[in-house]
């Protein structure tokens, strides 16, 4: 029996962010319906739950990890897609701030090898084998 719920109508009001985007992705592996999710965060209606996804409402800091652990993903991933979602939404957000806490414990090139890897696997936060780690690190090398 499927728990999709009600089809999605494009929304005028709605601003998609990496945030939402990743939510929705992300939901199908929950197998909760969000009248379920919503009564995990202690809502009453779903409407919260599906306007995060959709992009109708920002996620707020504080739901982090809840959202974390139900969609078992690592909270500063979600926390990076947070900042971009903070961005998009507030033309004041410094964006060398946003951009420094993205790679700040990391270098440059680092940033260049973990922001093409996150866009390769749609940040998915994909676990590697020791070999497949391997494969990596020799096709970065001159």
């Amino acid at each position: 029996m499927s728990k999709a719920g009600r089809p999605r109508v494009a929304s005028k009001s709605a601003k998609t962010s990496p945030l939402s985007e990743f939510i929705d992705a992300k939901w199908g592996s929950t197998g909760l319906t969000n009248d379920e999710a919503a009564s995990k965060f202690g809502f009453m209606a779903a409407n919260n739950i599906s306007m995060w996804r959709t992009g109708r409402t920002a996620v707020p800091l504080s739901r982090l990890p809840k959202i974390a652990e139900l969609l078992r993903v690592d909270m500063v991933s979600l926390f990076v897609l947070w900042l971009r979602q903070y961005k998009a939404r507030n033309d004041t957000a410094p964006s060398i701030l946003i951009e420094v806490l993205e790679r700040r414990l990391m270098s440059a090139n680092e940033a260049e090898v973990i922001k093409t890897l996150r866009h390769a696997t749609r940040n998915s936060d994909p676990a590697f084998s020791t070999s497949a780690l391997g494969a990596i690190a020799r096709a970065a090398l001159p």
